[in-house]
């Protein structure tokens, strides 16, 4: 078996995490003995395409006149993933999710990396759709003492200091993020991510709020060693509105960052609330639970042990393994589950 993964726009898509991903299922796919290529032009059994853009859908199609299996990765949903994002993202989600659906179902399988995700997605009648975690790779996301000390530096950091990762999109819940630090001028908060002008991200209260943010927020920008950012701070705080598996949190889990995220349904059936991690709804409950985890040592341990074996859960062998029986599944047109 060969297997072709495809991924177009990896610059333009650099600021996202669809080249997390793939980086991790090409590491998947060598781990687990998978012969792989990114070149469509090279024979392959399998094209496993994670993106839709136009070179995508023509790959697709060649693929299709070839009798190729073809999968395709669904790390978005549709509407409900694209609004409050881009500038007029929300007038033209319904126009967004048709386009996606028309890919989607020129495809013999999806993929997607949330069981949520995957019930929607039945819901919209796709019938084979199958779970794949977008994984972590362990080696690269290990806490290193050093990078803490040199990244800490370089911001001026010198108390508890919590982060979140993502571009400066209203949905990201970056009003809540500088809300919340206002309230909390103890403690030290940084923002990882792509601030987009405001032609390209129309958010009028969100552009205000940064710019009226408080002395205690930090806005690095795009990081390309995010392991080593990351390692600054001393838990993750992710208030998104709407996501699917975010590459952040399992990035933070494999660098024993204690997680707080905004309780969503999405991350109900594969992290367990409380034991792995923390979560409130409005910025009081985010105030209480920063509060707390920067005076209680105990309960910050506790849940940075947690986040490393929810990490070791979806290291990469183990997506490799998963992917190796979804394709044989695919080859063989049997039901994926």
């Amino acid at each position: 078996m060969k297997v072709c993964l495809f991924l177009e726009g990896a610059e333009f898509l650099a600021p996202s995490g669809f080249p997390g991903a793939f980086r991790n299922h090409f590491a998947a796919l060598g781990r687990a003995g998978i012969e792989a290529t990114t070149n469509p032009n090279e024979p392959h059994d399998v094209l496993h395409v994670e993106w839709f853009g136009p070179r995508s859908v023509r790959q697709i199609y060649r693929a299709r006149r070839r009798g190729t299996k073809v999968v395709v990765h669904a790390h978005s949903i549709g509407a409900f993933d694209l609004h409050h994002s881009w500038t007029f993202s929300t007038q033209i989600a319904p126009f967004y999710e048709m386009y996606l659906h028309w890919v989607y179902r020129r495809a013999d399988c999806l993929f997607t990396p949330g069981p949520r995700a995957k019930d929607m997605l039945l819901a919209k009648g796709f019938e084979r759709v199958a779970v794949v975690s977008n994984g972590v790779d362990r080696e690269r996301f290990q806490y290193r003492p050093e990078a803490r000390e040199e990244n800490r530096r370089r911001l001026g950091l010198e108390r508890f200091a919590v982060y979140a990762a993502g571009n400066l999109f209203p949905r990201k819940g970056v009003v809540d993020f500088l809300d919340v630090a206002e309230r909390v001028p103890e403690v030290d908060f940084i923002w990882y991510g792509q601030r987009w002008s405001r032609i390209v991200s129309f958010a009028p209260r969100m552009q205000s709020r940064i710019d009226r943010r408080s002395g205690n927020v930090f806005l690095p920008g795009f990081v390309r060693d995010t392991a080593g950012a990351f390692s600054a701070a001393d838990a993750l705080f992710f208030p998104s509105l709407g996501e699917n598996q975010p590459m952040v949190v399992l990035e933070a889990a494999s660098l024993r960052r204690p997680l707080l995220l905004r309780d969503l349904p999405e991350y109900d059936r594969w992290m367990r609330k409380g034991d792995e991690y923390l979560a409130a709804d409005s910025v009081d409950g985010f105030v209480r639970e920063i509060r707390r985890l920067a005076s209680d040592a105990g309960e910050r341990e506790r849940l940075a042990a947690a986040a490393d074996a929810l990490a070791e859960a979806h290291r990469l062998d183990l997506v490799g393994q998963r992917l190796r029986t979804l394709y044989e599944a695919v080859l063989d047109d049997r039901d994926v589950d």
